[in-house]
């Protein structure tokens, strides 16, 4: 009897738990889009990883390929962005290679080499990358470059390059975000022998269709009334409807360029004398959001800058000298992360300044 009942308490108490539990968490609107988003990264993680494409330099004959020793391939690292929604980092180098490492850093999922020769727009040195999609990846170089690279049927392509649009000579850019909202490049700016630093919002923008008055011109024909009512039709001509076919066809994309769209001054007021001091010679590494903020670093100075976007203000504070000589930061894990040994790939070489 005293078995049967501690057997039914317990079984009461895990279905109350249950019930309490589903009512309090699971039913709850937001826990249920962090859960249905997890698993759909969890998806897309797996769908990379099925897909993934060794280095070309590993061989195809053999069944198991071990790619562990292509991390020493990744030298001379310029870039390096982690992205949360396929647990990977994605690296470019200045040799103008990009990268697709898997979350562990034990081997390189796909390579893509980034040629001059094909593309009307010679590359500089990237000031930043990002990850907007699963499936579409944005760089810019320092002479305003937009590098487009693209996943198509399991593999990473370049798409033609674009200039943006409204660059001035005295530009200085550094670091790159994104306005998911939006959908708008932000880029740092430091205009060149002054203290002015602002931030560039880069917009994409449909060209005009020079074919537009040429569609206008056919549509008043077409309307125009008909001077020969004794049009004869060849009973042998093939009558049938070609609008399925022209429906099949695709329709060309349209043609959009990158431009800036506005220019926002950053006020550096608020600052401390000793940072406003070191701010002087600011020179910025780098651009990390996260929560509504923007955090470049100045690893000269050792200082990490924190900018808020919508008061156009802009602080700073002093960070540890591990940091000097950084080359960039990424985010991974919401903790930020500077790069401060570029020469090969290690996961030893990010520090964190947090």
């Amino acid at each position: 009897m005293k078995r049967s009942y501690v057997l039914y308490t317990t079984l009461f108490a895990v279905v109350v738990g249950v019930i309490l539990c589903y009512v309090f968490v699971f039913s709850d609107e937001d826990i249920q889009n962090q859960i249905a988003s997890t698993f759909e990264k969890i998806e897309i993680q797996t769908s990379h990883q099925a897909t993934s494409v060794p280095p070309v330099e590993a061989s195809q004959d053999e069944e198991d390929i071990d790619t562990t020793d292509a991390l020493e391939q990744i030298q001379q690292l310029d870039e390096v962005y982690y992205s949360d929604t396929i647990g990977a980092y994605l690296v470019l180098t200045k040799n103008r290679e990009f990268f697709e490492v898997s979350g562990n850093a034990n081997r390189v999922n796909a390579m893509l080499k980034l040629e001059n020769d094909e593309q009307p727009y010679r590359l500089g040195e990237f000031i930043g990358m990002r990850m907007i999609a699963e499936d579409k990846i944005y760089a810019v170089t320092a002479n305003g470059i937009l590098v487009t690279i693209e996943r198509e049927d399991g593999r990473w392509t370049e798409r033609p390059r674009k200039s943006i649009i409204g660059l001035a000579s005295s530009d200085r850019l550094f670091g790159l975000g994104y306005d998911d909202e939006t959908k708008r490049l932000i880029i740092m700016n430091r205009i060149a022998d002054t203290p002015d630093v602002e931030l560039l919002y880069v917009q994409e923008r449909t060209l005009e269709d020079e074919t537009a008055n040429d569609a206008d011109a056919k549509s008043e024909i077409d309307e125009a009334p008909e001077t020969d009512s004794t049009t004869k039709v060849d009973p042998d001509a093939d009558t049938t409807s070609t609008g399925d076919e022209a429906d099949a066809e695709e329709a060309p994309e349209p043609e959009t360029e990158w431009a800036i769209e506005s220019r926002k001054a950053l006020t550096t007021e608020g600052m401390s004398a000793s940072i406003q001091q070191k701010f002087e010679k600011f020179r910025g590494v780098g651009l990390v959001e996260r929560q509504g903020r923007i955090y470049v670093l100045d690893s000269e100075e050792l200082v990490l800058y924190t900018i808020n976007p919508d008061e156009g203000t802009m602080n700073g504070q002093m960070v540890t000298p591990r940091v000097y000589g950084s080359t960039g930061m990424f985010l991974q894990d919401n903790e930020i992360f500077a790069i401060v040994r570029p020469d090969v790939f290690d996961l030893d070489d990010f520090v964190s300044v947090d």
